[in-house]
């Protein structure tokens, strides 16, 4: 396990690093009661202007003690005017093998910060993009989780 920790540290330092100082975009999503239902999906929707730049995607959530699992698994899903430009099922971990939480966190909230995408993502048109997770955890109420966000840098370097 702290091969994975140390390639999540090494992912997030890289997306710090390599982008802009400030995101092009980032928000969260409270989750009500802490309880994030199965059929309740986080949508986020960003206007996208640039289309010759590369764009680092951080999946960022929140957890609290509660939360009664050591992963989470996700459905990811970008959809333009076009339709779905981008989906699959990821999984994360938030908790090492003995329990401990990975995320950053003082107390009882750690925050996890996952990259969507190690190459980056390139837009190929102008338009509006809604980027929707849900979680695929098999329960119908997922405790414990508090927050869902996405924060998007423009990358300093665009090859």
């Amino acid at each position: 396990m702290k091969r994975s920790r140390f390639f999540a540290i090494l992912s997030f330092a890289f997306l710090v690093a390599s982008c802009s100082e400030t995101p092009y975009f980032e928000e969260y999503v409270e989750i009500p009661n802490n309880e994030w239902h199965q059929d309740s999906s986080i949508f986020f929707t960003v206007d996208v202007d640039d289309t010759t730049s590369k764009f680092l995607i951080g999946l960022n959530l929140r957890n609290n003690n509660s939360y009664p699992y050591s992963n989470i698994f996700l459905f990811r899903e970008i959809r333009s005017s076009r339709g779905i430009e981008f989906r699959d099922t990821a999984e994360f971990y938030l908790a090492n093998a003995y329990g401990k939480w990975l995320g950053e966190g003082i107390g009882e909230l750690k925050t996890n910060q996952w990259v969507f995408s190690k190459e980056g993502v390139r837009f190929r048109k102008k338009d509006t993009y809604t980027f929707s997770i849900t979680q695929a955890m098999r329960t119908e109420r997922l405790e414990g989780i508090e927050d869902v966000g996405i924060t998007i840098f423009k990358s300093k370097s665009n090859p």
